[in-house]
């Protein structure tokens, strides 16, 4: 619907939720001139508009915080102390080979109960779970663990959808939510026995100065050094700071799993065939801005919500040579996306996979560097990898926060 609005409309439109506007951009220079040029006004989340701790799953996270000094201090702890590559390659380089390990085995496993036929998303969704709870937690956790954790954080993302369609259509939806409401606390409660006991043995390993502490990338180490201010309380001359909670850790290492192993995994489904890109994310307008783009000015007023189309962005015909066609030469020497920074720091954007401005994702390196190592070495390893005699690849995806392939891929597959 949204493209056929585009077709209408032009690259930038507004939708009304009710009073709430909603604009949607779809265009790299749109999406440059607002998230670059004015990266700090379009740098603020829009606020659920049901914001209970029984109907949001993750309240206290970096995604929805408010733009300001709360925010910076969340997002320099993950960047500088968890994210950095550099960090990475020093410290998870046993857990890389274990993750690499796991999903060679569990494919091999697989080729060898059904005929050298496989689904690879089961095994690279035990594989990368196994890397990142490892560098969430600073420990590599037994496998059944992984796996009870994936389950859980699968069970929470499938309610995230339902609680956009909330925030965007409360009357209509809500009958429909608080139904399933019980369900809801019933998963948080299983998510929360996991993860404490995980969290609890990770403070006392640092009580104890332990010499486990430092060996590996941990986000939940760091976590529990972090103090933030606390809501509406401030000292005669300095703020008043307080730790995170355990129900605090647990809602930044869920949101840490979600980010890091949902698109990792549809990434490497993905790159098995062919590279395909979307998703969408949302800012919300501290003032009213003017932009310009075509000779034309748009005006985006104060408290709207703007939704930036990635897909739309990264498949315009009018960028990209036969945008829907794989063709990963065309990022060669030579090629017409030699220069793209997917990181978005140049004068343009024509693809923003990791989004743009002061919200772009700060994992985009570390994800970069798990990517290339576990393709590099899966591909090492590949004998023979093709499509099953009588089943056609299906390059349909699936909408949602996470683009996947909506039929999931079947191969053949010889490993050495």
């Amino acid at each position: 619907m949204l493209h056929r609005l585009r077709a209408k409309y032009g690259p930038i439109f507004t939708l009304y939720v009710g009073s709430r506007p909603v604009v949607f951009i779809m265009d790299g220079d749109l999406a440059h001139r607002s998230l670059m040029e004015r990266s700090e006004i379009f740098a603020d989340r829009p606020r659920p508009i049901l914001a209970t701790s029984d109907l949001n799953t993750n309240l206290l996270t970096i995604n929805n915080t408010s733009y300001g000094s709360v925010w910076r201090l969340l997002r320099r702890n993950l960047a500088s102390g968890v994210v950095n590559p550099c960090k990475a390659t020093k410290s998870s380089t046993q857990v890389q080979r274990m993750a690499l390990d796991i999903l060679l085995k569990s494919l091999k496993k697989e080729a060898e109960a059904n005929g050298g036929i496989v689904v690879p998303v089961h095994s690279i969704q035990h594989s990368v779970s196994f890397l990142m709870t490892s560098l969430c937690f600073g420990v590599a956790l037994d496998e059944d663990v992984v796996d009870k954790i994936k389950n859980v954080q699968v069970g929470l993302l499938s309610l995230v959808d339902n609680r956009y369609a909330l925030n965007l259509l409360p009357k209509v939806v809500l009958p429909l939510f608080l139904r399933r409401l019980p369900k809801l606390k019933q998963i948080r409660q299983a998510h929360e026995e996991l993860l404490i006991p995980i969290i609890r043995a990770r403070k006392k390993l640092a009580a104890q100065k332990s010499e486990q502490i430092g060996l590996m990338i941990s986000y939940v180490d760091s976590l529990l050094k972090l103090r933030v201010p606390v809501d509406g309380v401030t000292g005669t001359t300095t703020t008043v700071l307080r730790e995170l909670s355990e129900e605090d850790i647990v809602s930044f290492c869920s949101k840490f799993l979600d980010a890091s192993i949902w698109p990792a995994c549809a990434a490497l489904e993905w790159i098995m065939i062919m590279a395909k890109e979307g998703d969408q994310i949302s800012d919300g307008v501290k003032e009213n801005v003017m932009i310009m783009a075509d000779h034309h000015e748009y005006l985006i007023p104060k408290g709207a919500v703007v939704n930036y189309l990635v897909t739309s962005v990264g498949l315009d015909a009018s960028v990209w040579e036969e945008p829907l066609e794989f063709r990963p030469e065309r990022f060669m020497p030579g090629g017409e996306g030699e220069e793209v920074d997917v990181n978005c720091g140049k004068s343009e954007i024509k693809m923003m996979p990791f989004g743009a401005g002061r919200r772009m994702c700060p994992g985009s390196d570390l994800a970069m560097l798990q990517l290339q190592y576990l393709v590099a070495n899966f591909v090492n390893e590949i004998v023979e990898l093709k499509a099953v005699e009588g089943m056609e690849v299906d390059l349909s995806d699936q909408a949602g926060l996470f683009v996947a392939m909506k039929n999931p891929l079947h191969a053949r597959i010889t490993l050495s």
